[in-house]
């Protein structure tokens, strides 16, 4: 097909052809690039609420939960006691200003149903149990969103088995909160759940796809320029030259030998352009030869 075509016509269908593979590789690898800036942002997003959440919990295990359980033992106040509890209180508050961050604290056996771990969840968690791995971090969607998440495990210790040995030993008003079906026979060492954090990055990738149509727009454009620029090019020092090389040959295949081959520069088409005119030359002096 090249073949047939004009030098202008095949220069230019070959560089559609490259500039249409350029875009496919520039594309491509322009969305991995913005894609992982916005993994390592949602990353980084996930990291200052998961400290936050765990600096929560710190100061109420160590300044607010004690003070409580000595000064009033019988109180049920799972506000400032349970830390599973305040930190989707903190959470809660959080997400008003934040919609794009979710909390979980998810488990199989959870004593507050809200809290039950979905088939995702369950399959982390089962992962902790095994030993597969200590945390866990990656990209999910869920109802069509993409999120990013992390998990960390939550293991039973001693201050859990109070309120989720057996019904009859914990809290009467927890019992009556939450009921006695679920969230019990725990054990020391067991991991019962994980600790979930979801970001949403529906934000993140609508800013990845405009910045990859501004990248992509940029290389059209700057592609376009150079295919232009390129068919001037080609068309001033290539095809004008051959063209006029042309209508000499054929001027001079029609008798008219005092006809020249000037091409301008110093290139192959100007060595052609002499090899033509020394060819002229030699066709002169054997038509005189003929005519003697």
């Amino acid at each position: 097909m090249l073949r047939n075509m004009s030098i202008r016509k095949r220069l230019m269908v070959i560089l559609t052809l490259v500039y249409i593979l350029s875009m496919v590789g520039a594309i491509t690898g322009g969305y991995y690039i913005f894609d992982q800036d916005s993994l390592r942002e949602a990353k980084e997003k996930t990291e200052l609420f998961a400290t936050v959440m765990s600096a929560n919990q710190k100061f109420m295990s160590q300044n607010v939960r004690p003070e409580i359980m000595d000064q009033l033992p019988d109180t049920y106040f799972p506000e400032a006691t349970v830390g599973i509890v305040m930190m989707g209180e903190t959470a809660t508050m959080i997400q008003e200003d934040y919609p794009e961050y979710i909390f979980k604290v998810a488990s199989p056996n959870p004593l507050n149903r809200d809290n039950r771990s979905d088939s995702f969840e369950n399959s982390i968690i089962a992962g902790f149990d095994n030993g597969d791995f200590e945390e866990w971090e990656g990209t999910i969607t869920k109802a069509g969103e993409r999120f990013f998440a992390t998990a960390v495990p939550i293991e039973a210790r001693k201050s859990c088995i109070w309120c989720h040995d057996a019904p009859e030993v914990a809290h009467p008003d927890m019992v009556e909160e939450y009921g006695d079906e679920s969230g019990y026979g725990y054990e020391v060492g067991d991991i019962v759940g994980g600790r979930f954090i979801y970001v949403s990055m529906t934000n993140s990738d609508s800013i990845t796809m405009k910045k990859l149509a501004i990248f992509g727009g940029g290389i059209s454009l700057l592609f376009l320029i150079a295919m232009l620029l390129i068919d001037r090019i080609v068309i001033s020092t290539v095809v004008k030259p051959i063209e006029e090389i042309v209508e000499v040959a054929e001027d001079i295949s029609r008798g008219k030998m005092d006809r020249e081959f000037n091409t301008k520069g110093n290139d192959e088409i100007k060595l052609l352009a002499d090899a033509f005119n020394r060819m002229k030359v030699s066709l002169a002096k054997a038509m005189d030869i003929l005519r003697k």
